[in-house]
């Protein structure tokens, strides 16, 4: 059986066990109390699953456990199932228009999967009683529904971890206060937090500070942060559960890990490019410098053309940050690297629109650039490449105002 049959086939027993005891729990009263008792033989518990080396698995994974010994099913549900061969993914992830789907998979067939990569899985059984057990198992029921299967991806708002908790602490009768709040409540943006999981992926964490703008240096708050999977467990594993009839409980009954780590150092690896992202910029401000160096001297035209041609790169490249204006990602609409990767440059630089103030635009551009690194951080290198920039701008100002120009040849 494929994995779609399956989930398709567990989804169906789900439906159907919840309707048994929904149908059940609708008759007279005493039989509701039995129907209740039902769920004293299921058992609810939150996996954290650790990354492993594929890219898109660096900030971890979250499901939800359903153990039926009555039924004798045991599932994962989860909320990170997407295609990523669908038409224009790429895009409509980038816009923040991608579609998740909740998906259940029979829970030996999930830990396969980590078990293959070597990462460990953590599971937390959570205390709920026999009423948020049914009124979360109704809410998947819910969720897996045709029309309801299907929702709106965000990774810091909206994504597998804050689905996950979002649905076990909607089900609790009470609410849920975290022990350790005031130790960790500081100065932690959605950048430094990916930044934490990021390890020595170095390009990876540059692409991320690339496309994220100022908003995504700003203090979380302490749910916020939840969108990591490791940070909802460290949270869970303190919390307490004050329910609505004064009764107080840790949301955490035990913890075991299903999976230990066979790969515990997986995650610091980084193959792939040999250089840095800091590398890479040193090496072009130094094919900068030495092109502008010899253009000041030489005073040919050629050089003036592949300068040009740099400088449309960079307007190409601050194409993505114009499209991020439009994202429905918060974090990334206001970028100050929009200034260096400035779309305007092409044209404000050609050679027919070329003139004195050219120079002036240009430095006011990387000026303010600089002045709002005190409020985002940028991504690796991006400096250097604001330095370079400012060296090809320089040097026409050179050569303009002191008659270079006129003896190109």
């Amino acid at each position: 059986m494929n994995n779609n049959v399956i989930s398709r086939f567990l989804v169906l027993l789900l439906i159907m066990v919840t309707e048994t005891v929904a149908v059940t729990a609708r008759g007279e009263e005493s039989r509701q109390d039995s129907a209740l008792c039902y769920f004293d033989s299921v058992e609810v518990a939150l996996l954290t699953c650790e990354p492993h080396d594929e890219v898109y698995s660096l900030y971890g994974h979250t499901a939800i456990r359903i153990t039926d010994r009555n039924a004798n099913t045991d599932i994962a549900v989860n909320y990170g199932i997407f295609n990523s061969k669908a038409d224009f993914f790429v895009p409509r992830f980038v816009f923040g228009l991608t579609d998740y789907m909740m998906g259940v998979t029979d829970m030996q067939q999930f830990l396969a999967e980590y078990d293959y990569y070597g990462s460990g899985v953590m599971q937390q059984r959570l205390n709920m009683t026999a009423q948020e057990k049914q009124r979360l198992l109704e809410a998947l029921r819910e969720n897996a529904l045709p029309e309801n299967v299907v929702y709106r991806y965000n990774f810091f708002y909206n994504n597998c971890t804050t689905k996950a908790r979002d649905m076990i602490l909607d089900a609790l009768d009470g609410k849920v206060e975290y022990k350790q709040k005031g130790l960790r409540e500081g100065e932690r943006s959605f950048r430094d937090l990916i930044h934490s999981k990021a390890g020595t992926h170095r390009w990876a964490a540059a692409g991320n500070d690339l496309l994220l703008g100022v908003q995504a240096d700003e203090n979380t708050t302490f749910a916020e942060r939840e969108f990591l999977p490791q940070v909802l467990m460290i949270d869970f594993d303190d919390a307490v559960v004050k329910r609505n009839d004064g009764k107080v409980e840790k949301l955490v009954g035990e913890s075991t890990w299903l999976l230990p780590s066979t790969h515990p150092t997986v995650f610091n690896e980084a193959p792939g490019f040999p250089l840095t992202p800091m590398q890479c910029a040193s090496v072009f401000f130094g094919v900068i410098l030495a092109l502008c160096v010899v253009h000041c001297v030489t005073r040919k035209k050629v050089y003036e053309k592949i300068e040009y041609g740099v400088v449309c790169v960079y307007g190409l490249a601050g194409l993505i940050l114009l499209a991020m204006v439009f994202s429905q990602h918060p974090t990334v609409r206001i970028n100050f690297q929009i200034l260096v990767l400035n779309p305007l440059l092409p044209f404000i630089c050609m050679p027919r629109f070329r003139n004195k103030y050219t120079f002036a635009i240009v430095t006011g551009c990387l000026v303010v650039f600089f002045v709002a690194g005190f409020w985002q951080r940028y991504a690796e290198g991006m400096y250097l490449m604001a330095l370079s920039l400012q060296l090809i701008a320089l040097t026409h100002f050179f050569l303009h105002n002191f008659g270079g120009l006129k003896k190109n040849h």
